[in-house]
């Protein structure tokens, strides 16, 4: 299943971690994203198997706008076979729930490493 959050997501949204040294939306910057309302928590999604979380998607934008412009971090559960399967899954349901809420355009991704290759480990 693939979702949005809410506010009772929020400790699955933050047991998510990279060990890699690439880019990614860390707990703090998460918190003062909410806070700034360039991440909220229907721009933050997440895909569940059996209850269990196996990947997060945050995507950003102005705290002013409607819409989030861009994705800033899509992280998956090393444990899950085929990650890029679960992460391309969760990126096209968040961007169809974009565009049925009237998005403009697509969000951009930021320049990070393509996001399906990007696996973390859960806390």
């Amino acid at each position: 299943m693939f979702r949005s959050t809410t506010g009772s997501d929020l400790g699955a949204v933050l047991s998510f971690s990279s060990p890699g040294p690439g880019p990614w939306v860390d707990a703090l910057q998460f918190l003062a994203g909410q806070d700034s309302g360039n991440y909220r928590d229907e721009w933050t999604w997440l895909a569940f198997l059996d209850g269990r979380p196996l990947a997060r998607g945050i995507w950003w934008g102005p705290a002013h706008s409607p819409h989030p412009t861009r994705l800033d971090c899509l992280l998956v559960d090393p444990s899950v076979p085929h990650p890029e399967v679960w992460s391309g899954a969760l990126e096209r349901s968040a961007t169809r729930a974009f565009i049925e809420a009237g998005a403009p355009m697509l969000p951009e991704e930021a320049h990070v490493p393509r996001p399906a290759l990007i696996s973390a480990r859960r806390l």
